[in-house]
């Protein structure tokens, strides 16, 4: 029997904000479900539509995916200056939460899969709520946002405020200040499930050494997949298509499953 498969709308609530965000059920429950945090200025969304595509793809095989706007990003609540990591981390674990107690999700079952600054969310949430992930994959992790909060301070446009005009956005100053001094890497092993990292080998956004310094982190439970030429957004049909086949074949052999969930 085919599967009737649905997206829809949702919203979230996360301190003073309401989080928006969109729900791919793949028609049938228990399912397996995977959660995407988007990157530094992104959205739930992403470049070229990246999420979309890729939600889209887990719900045709039979796995459940929600997508959110942190605060301050896409149609959520608040302003981009008012967003910090530790501000998205916080959101994230209020999103994890979100998912496990949605109704047909199996809160056994769920991942957590991050892009660049969205992945370094995805980090320290399995590392504080180790026992409610599966699974985690990190899609060119930024374990270099200071030195790139660092650039945007040292080359932007400064404000009254002491932000700067990041392009025709506001970067608030508590953004840096709270960077200056944090190890991304540190705490994060205490994560001690199935990794997988994937990166392309021409990121010049996020050099791929910065993800390889997580499989030294994560030593024997994670493993690294270099896709060769890929740029830091997967700009190509073949890259995107190789990151969602080896991602998705992470998710299943975690699951020790050999059919489409």
């Amino acid at each position: 029997m085919k599967r009737k498969q649905r997206e829809y709308p949702v919203e979230l609530r996360s301190g003073s904000a309401i989080l928006r965000g969109m729900v791919h059920h793949p028609g049938y429950s228990p399912h397996p479900a995977v959660i995407l945090y988007h990157g530094f200025t992104g959205n739930r969304m992403e470049s070229r539509f990246l999420f979309v595509q890729f939600a889209r793809r887990l719900a045709a095989g039979g796995w459940g995916c929600v997508r959110f706007d942190f605060s301050g990003s896409g149609e959520s609540d608040g302003e981009f200056k008012e967003m910090t990591l530790g501000r998205e981390i916080e959101e994230g674990k209020e999103i994890l939460r979100y998912v496990r107690r949605r109704e047909g999700a199996d809160p056994g079952k769920v991942f957590l899969c991050g892009f660049s600054m969205g992945g370094v969310v995805a980090t320290h949430v399995a590392a504080s709520m180790p026992e409610c992930v599966r699974g985690l994959c990190l899609w060119a992790p930024a374990g270099n946002m200071r030195e790139i909060a660092e650039a945007c301070f040292r080359t932007g446009i400064p404000l009254p405020d002491g932000g700067v005009d990041l392009e025709g956005i506001a970067l608030g100053r508590p953004f840096y200040e709270e960077l200056k001094e944090w190890d991304l890497y540190e705490g994060i092993s205490a994560y001690k499930g199935p990794v997988m990292i994937l990166h392309g080998d021409r990121d010049e956004s996020v050099p791929p050494e910065w993800g390889r310094r997580y499989l030294q982190v994560y030593g024997a439970s994670s493993r690294f997949h270099s896709i060769p030429g890929a740029d830091h957004v997967f700009s190509r049909i073949s890259w995107r298509e190789e990151l969602f086949s080896v991602s998705i074949a992470f998710f299943k052999d975690v699951l020790g499953q050999d059919g489409d969930r």
